[in-house]
């Protein structure tokens, strides 16, 4: 009874406070993505945050949707997670062309400015691949990751299944393919075990007014 008791007790607990901080570039492979410039990932416990030049977006763990908003217009709507995939196929127009999801090269240990990651290779060819570099020292986020998987099934479906099967919280990844040599794609910005500022990040701001069409946030 006493050891139900203590693992119910663990299992109640809160996860323990951490911002993760990356920074992503998609526009460097995805020009269509271009008008979004640098985006600024914010990874709490409760949820993820995405801030960028133009749109600021938030979603909270077990949500299905993600919060955009528009700074300037001081107005939101909210984006079911299930849709993203499709509207980044409808702003691409094309997919990138797959035949089969690429294949994982066996795991390499290392770091990333310190912190203990593992390298994943997704190989395209023989000058061609992606490194994804995977910490298990980072709690994993499930919002994180389902946020991930319909970005990625949006530009490349089949390279979204091969992410799936890859454990841990993503902290770089760098494209190498004949057009894009070492180019970072994510970054790791910093991590410190504290979640000061996880309740703003994942609220709507203050006198934001909700429009029911993520149309209305383009202009």
């Amino acid at each position: 009874m006493l050891l139900a008791l203590a693992l119910l007790f663990a299992t109640a607990r809160p996860p323990e406070p951490y911002h993760l901080e990356l920074e992503a570039n998609p526009a460097e492979a995805f020009p269509f993505l271009s008008r979004f410039g640098k985006v600024t990932l914010h990874v709490y416990p409760a949820g993820v945050r995405a801030d960028t030049v133009w749109l600021n977006g938030f979603s909270r763990n077990g949500a299905g949707t993600v919060t955009v908003e528009n700074p300037v217009g001081r107005m939101y709507t909210q984006v079911p997670v299930s849709e993203i995939a499709e509207i980044l196929q409808k702003m691409a127009k094309d997919q990138v062309k797959e035949t089969a999801p690429p294949p994982i090269a066996p795991p390499i240990s290392g770091n990333v400015r310190g912190i203990a990651a593992k390298r994943y290779r997704l190989v395209y060819g023989p000058d061609a691949w992606i490194d994804v570099w995977m910490t298990e020292s980072v709690p994993q986020n499930s919002q994180l990751r389902a946020i991930i998987d319909s970005l990625v099934s949006g530009i490349a479906p089949l390279t979204a299944q091969a992410v799936r099967a890859i454990p841990g919280t993503p902290i770089y990844v760098e494209l190498n393919f004949s057009h894009y040599k070492r180019l970072p794609l994510v970054r790791l910005k910093n991590f410190r075990l504290d979640n000061v500022g996880q309740e703003k990040a994942l609220s709507v701001g203050a006198l934001y007014f909700k429009v029911p069409l993520l149309d209305a946030l383009w202009k």
